[in-house]
C-alpha cells in the first residue's frame, strides 16, 4: 500500500527533527498546531535517530497498515535507514505486524502498523454538577466513557479528585485495561485555570475551589502526569480537532449550560490570555441591565440572565404571568426544554428563546468586533439547541459589518472530552520513543 505525499517528505522530517530536538513547553499551543521552532544547532547522530524513529512513528500513525517499503517511498529515508528506525520502534511495543499484504509481481510485502494499544490517555470534564470521563487509545479512539453526577458534599477539591480517581479505575475495569497503562490525564475545570502552574483560580460554580493546585493534586491522587486546562478551552480544541471547526483558524466557541464561557483560537492557537481569564464572557455586562462590578467569586451578569439557571427563571416568570406556574410539567423543565417547545411554537418559550437570543447575540456581537473571528461555535447543554442558533444568526445579520458565521457544535456534550484527549496525546507523543 503506497502512503503517498512524497513530495512532502523533506519539510516533514525537517518539523519533525526540530520538534523532536526543541520540544515545546506549553502542551495546549502544542496540540493546537502553534510551532515556532528556535534556532536550528548542529545536527548529532543521537538526534537524527530520534527524529527519523519519530518521523516514521508519525508516518504508521497517519497511514497505517503500510509496508516498509511505503515508508520508505514516503519519508525519503534510504531502506536501511527505515529499517534500521522501525526495529528500534518494534522493541520498545509500538509496532506490530499484520501479515503480508498485496503482492504488486514480487514477493508479498509485510504490512506494519502503530500499536495504538500500547498505552492509553484518560480526559475528565468537571462540571458544575457531574463528571464525565473519557479513555482512548494513542490513536484517539475511546474505548471506555464513564459518569456521575456530584453528590453535595463532592463539590470540593479533595471529594472530585476522589471521584475522578474512582472513574478512571471504572473505566480500567470495563475493559481490562491495568492501570498502568493509561499514559497522561487531562482535566477540565469550569472557571480561570493557569494552566502553566496546574491551578484553578477560581471556579464559581464549584464548593471551595480557590487557587486549587488540581494538577498536583490530581497526580497524587491518580500517579499520572497530568495537564489541567478550563473546560471551555477543551472544548474549542475539540471542535478545532474534529468538529465544528476544523480547519479554521479565528474561532470562538461559546459554551451555554450551567455557565457561560468561550474559548478563543486566534491564528489556530488557544488564546489565554495574560492572566489566564480570556474567554471569561460570563463576566459581560448585558445591555439595559444596572452595571455592576465584576467579582470573581461570584457568576457574571450575562451567565446569570442567559445560563441554564437564567433561562429557567425567565421561563417560571412567564408561567407565573400566565398563571400556569403550579403546573410541573411545565414548571420542572430545563432550558433545552423549554426550546424545544419554542421550536414547537409554544408562545411562552418563543418569548424565552427571543429573550436569549438578543442578548447571546449582543454577547457574541461584541466578540466580533474584538477578535474579528470567522466562526462561532455555540456549544453546551443548552448553546446547541439548533432553534436558538438559528434564531442567534437571524439577529446577527442585521450588523453592517460582516458577522461571524454562526455554526452550532458537532461533538456536542463530548467536546471537551475530545479537546482533553487531543491535548493528552500530544503530551505523550514525544515520550513514546523514550
Amino acid at each position: 500500500m503506497c502512503i503517498g505525499l512524497i513530495s512532502f517528505a523533506g519539510i516533514f522530517v525537517k518539523f519533525v527533527y526540530n520538534l523532536a530536538t526543541h520540544p515545546m513547553e506549553n502542551p495546549s499551543r502544542m496540540a493546537t498546531g502553534t510551532f515556532n521552532p528556535p534556532e536550528t544547532q548542529p545536527s548529532r547522530p543521537a538526534h537524527l535517530r530520534f527524529a527519523n524513529c519519530r518521523t516514521l512513528l508519525q508516518l504508521l500513525r497517519v497511514h497505517g497498515p503500510c509496508s516498509k517499503a511505503d515508508l520508505v517511498r514516503s519519508s525519503g529515508l534510504s531502506a536501511p535507514t527505515v529499517s534500521s528506525a522501525i526495529a528500534q520502534i518494534e522493541a520498545l511495543g509500538l509496532v506490530e505486524t499484520l501479515g503480508e499484504g498485496e503482492s504488486s509481481g514480487g514477493r508479498p510485502p509485510e504490512l506494519i502498523q502503530f500499536k495504538a494499544s500500547h498505552g492509553y490517555v484518560a480526559a475528565a470534564d468537571i462540571g458544575g454538577t457531574r463528571l464525565r470521563m473519557m479513555l482512548a487509545d494513542l490513536n484517539g479512539t475511546p474505548v471506555a466513557h464513564w459518569s456521575t453526577q456530584f453528590a453535595a458534599d463532592q463539590k470540593d477539591p479533595a471529594s472530585v479528585c476522589s471521584v475522578l480517581d474512582e472513574g478512571l479505575r471504572a473505566m480500567c475495569q470495563q475493559t481490562n485495561i491495568p492501570t498502568s497503562k493509561v499514559l497522561h490525564l487531562t482535566a477540565g475545570a469550569p472557571g480561570i485555570t493557569d494552566v502553566r502552574a496546574g491551578i484553578v483560580r477560581f471556579a464559581p460554580n464549584l464548593t471551595g475551589w480557590t487557587e486549587v493546585p488540581l494538577r498536583s493534586m490530581l497526580r497524587k491522587q491518580t500517579g499520572i502526569e497530568t495537564i489541567v486546562e478550563n473546560d471551555t478551552n477543551l472544548a474549542a480544541v475539540g471542535e478545532y480537532r474534529q468538529g465544528a471547526a476544523e480547519g479554521v483558524e479565528d474561532f470562538v466557541f461559546v459554551a451555554m449550560g450551567t455557565g457561560v464561557g468561550a474559548g478563543i483560537f486566534l491564528r489556530g492557537s488557544l488564546h489565554h490570555g495574560a492572566r489566564w481569564s480570556a474567554g471569561e464572557i460570563g463576566y459581560l455586562g448585558v445591555p439595559g441591565a444596572p452595571r455592576e462590578p465584576m467579582e470573581m467569586h461570584k457568576t457574571g451578569q450575562l451567565e446569570r440572565m442567559i445560563g441554564g439557571a437564567g433561562i429557567e427563571l425567565q421561563w417560571l416568570e412567564r408561567l407565573e404571568r400566565a398563571g400556569l406556574r403550579n403546573e410541573p410539567e411545565l414548571a420542572e423543565l430545563r432550558a433545552p426544554q423549554i426550546f424545544d417547545l419554542a421550536q414547537e411554537g409554544d408562545l411562552l418559550a418563543l418569548e424565552v428563546l427571543q429573550y436569549t437570543a438578543v442578548i447571546l447575540a449582543d454577547a457574541i456581537a461584541t466578540l466580533a468586533l474584538v477578535f474579528n473571528p470567522e466562526l462561532i461555535v455555540l456549544g453546551g447543554g443548552v448553546g446547541s439547541h439548533d432553534r436558538l442558533c438559528r434564531e442567534t444568526d437571524r439577529l446577527l445579520r442585521s450588523a453592517d459589518f460582516a458577522p461571524p458565521r454562526i455554526r452550532t457544535s458537532f461533538l456536542g456534550t463530548q467536546a471537551q472530552l475530545h479537546g482533553a484527549i487531543s491535548l493528552s496525546l500530544t503530551a505523550v507523543e514525544s515520550k513514546l520513543l523514550c
